[in-house]
């Protein structure tokens, strides 16, 4: 474990089980007959504990916003197990020490480490981000720990992480209070935690984003970046983006970043879920038109409100799938940019409601966990429900590496 200083405490867990599943579709999807012990709300993200499976659901927010300086918008800091072996809940909260977040960020590393970064905001400062670092492994017993890290820039949230080996966290984009949405790029080593940024706001070709997502191929060769929201810093407006862009490691430089192809829809705040297959998937979000115009300041709650209320919100049920497998039979890098390109639809309307900034997991069997999520502009309409697709890979006919010599899926079109 990195140095950090550690805050002991004992976690008094309680089982709780979940109901029965009930058959939703032809690809399998199941729903789960009782609502989850946890309070509806949206902004939890989920990670998968590789030794066991386990997954735990961290953090996120329940009440109304708009994106109004509320103190946190009514954030959580809730932290629950689900054990799929025995189909149980465990409520870990009562041992957390951080303060309330979402907006947050939250991996895991090979040893079941769990690292949580940043979110919104600092109790009582709802206009300060917290640039906080942390760490929790559960399965060693090692309680949440705030490690002693400097990040080279100031609070975020809405960032994006990716691991890559033992030692790093890619982190990509964001949203800062002062400056708006990012395009910096920087690197934590876990070892030493120490931060090397590799490109400065504003340098990288893609457009800076918030609440879009990142993922690496198996091998660590390659940074894929795509999805979230773009706030011009002229006219204040912003857009919903559907590029994907790719970049060489350890490298990454800002001129090397190369532009895929696009998802069918633009769309912000999905989750990131890459199969044992090596396919990346995406589902759900949100999107609202590129004329949306914020003519109220964040401190007059109740114009922000009224502009979240009546503006035109999208959600999204669809699943989509791009292939990160290295090379994937490629015989020449122009033909592996190709075969990286296009994303496939693989699933246009799944059984599930539509919704937004959902959690997701990929479990240790290969099956799509979904919990939850939102329906409304600006937090609201709180889905509190709990999905699953058994052999999502199976279902969605994406091939896994040893028969790479094909790439694209089977089932689905492309865009």
């Amino acid at each position: 474990m990195a140095p950090g200083s550690r805050l002991l405490a004992v976690a008094a867990a309680v089982g709780v089980g979940c109901g029965a599943w009930e058959n939703f579709g032809g690809l399998g999807w199941q729903r789960n007959s009782q609502p989850p012990p946890w309070k509806a709300h949206t902004g939890s993200l989920a990670v998968t504990l590789p030794s066991n499976g386990r997954v735990l659901l961290i953090a996120g927010q329940a009440g109304e916003h708009g994106g109004a300086l509320f103190d946190c918008f009514n954030c959580t800091k809730e932290v629950w197990s689900f054990d799929s072996a025995d189909e149980k809940w465990e409520d870990l909260s009562a041992v957390v020490p951080w303060a309330p977040r979402w907006g947050h960020s939250a991996v895991v590393t090979s040893d079941d480490t769990v690292w949580m970064l940043f979110g919104c905001c600092e109790p009582g400062m709802p206009t300060v981000m917290l640039r906080d670092v942390w760490t929790y492994n559960p399965t060693k017993g090692t309680p949440w720990t705030l490690m002693k890290t400097e990040p080279p820039f100031e609070g975020i949230q809405a960032t994006s992480v990716a691991v890559r080996g033992k030692d790093e966290l890619w982190v990509c984009g964001g949203w800062s209070q002062s400056r708006g949405t990012l395009s910096q790029v920087a690197v934590l080593s876990l070892s030493t935690l120490a931060w090397e940024v590799k490109s400065e706001h504003g340098e990288a070709p893609w457009r800076h984003r918030a609440d879009h997502a990142t993922a690496l191929s198996s091998d660590g060769g390659w940074l894929f970046l795509f999805a979230g929201q773009h706030r011009d810093e002229k006219t204040g407006r912003w857009s919903r983006l559907k590029d994907t862009w790719r970049v060489a490691l350890p490298a990454a430089r800002a001129s090397d970043w190369q532009q895929l192809g696009d998802l069918n829809a633009a769309r912000s705040s999905v989750p990131v879920l890459v199969l044992p297959s090596g396919w990346l998937l995406a589902l759900g979000g949100h999107h609202v038109p590129d004329d949306e115009e914020l003519k109220v300041p964040q401190e007059d709650i109740e114009g922000m409100l009224d502009h979240h209320r009546k503006a035109a919100f999208s959600v999204y049920n669809d699943v989509l799938a791009l292939d990160l497998r290295p090379n994937s039979g490629a015989s020449s890098f122009s033909e592996s940019v190709a075969k990286h390109s296009t994303w496939s639809v693989v699933e246009p309307n799944a059984p599930w409601p539509a919704r937004d900034d959902c959690a997701a997991a990929v479990g240790a069997d290969g099956s799509l966990l979904l919990f939850g999520g939102g329906t409304i502009y600006g937090g609201g309409g709180y889905l509190h429900d709990f999905w699953r697709l058994p052999s999502a890979a199976a279902a969605y006919a994406l091939r896994a590496p040893e028969s790479s010599g094909s790439s694209g899926a089977e089932r689905g079109s492309e865009l």
